[in-house]
């Protein structure tokens, strides 16, 4: 069905519930998770840290792309992308619970999740 990226490899999955289960077990450490369909495109980028996380979606190649948006979010949280430290602006930090339900409806639909609102870049 579809490809999970890390820093730490590359896990292939063949439903939702495998993604999500790959996710929660390998995953959990601060850096970058690219996830695709049948092509690299579009794809869901997602960093999680403890209950916080951030997204961004990518439309396609072209560079069509939006970041979770969260107004009501404050806290600042430190995350690694492409094994730097990267920290977005705190509205861009959604809930983890959020972020699982975003991989599910992304996978489901192959679309932008509609779970979240989200800021265009």
């Amino acid at each position: 069905m579809g490809l999970i990226s890390a820093n730490n490899g590359d896990y292939a999955f063949e439903n939702v519930d495998e993604a999500i289960d790959i996710v929660k077990s390998k995953l959990l450490d601060k850096n970058d998770i690219w996830i695709s369909l049948d092509d690299k495109y579009p794809c869901l980028v997602v960093w999680i840290f403890g209950e916080y996380a951030a997204l961004n979606f990518y439309q396609d190649e072209a560079g069509e792309m939006w970041l979770s948006y969260n107004a009501d979010n404050h806290k600042e949280v430190r995350f690694m992308a492409a094994g730097e430290e990267w920290t977005p602006e705190a509205t861009s930090i959604v809930s983890a619970d959020n972020a699982y339900a975003c991989i599910r409806t992304f996978l489901e639909t192959g679309s932008r999740p509609d779970c979240i609102r989200w800021q265009e870049l």
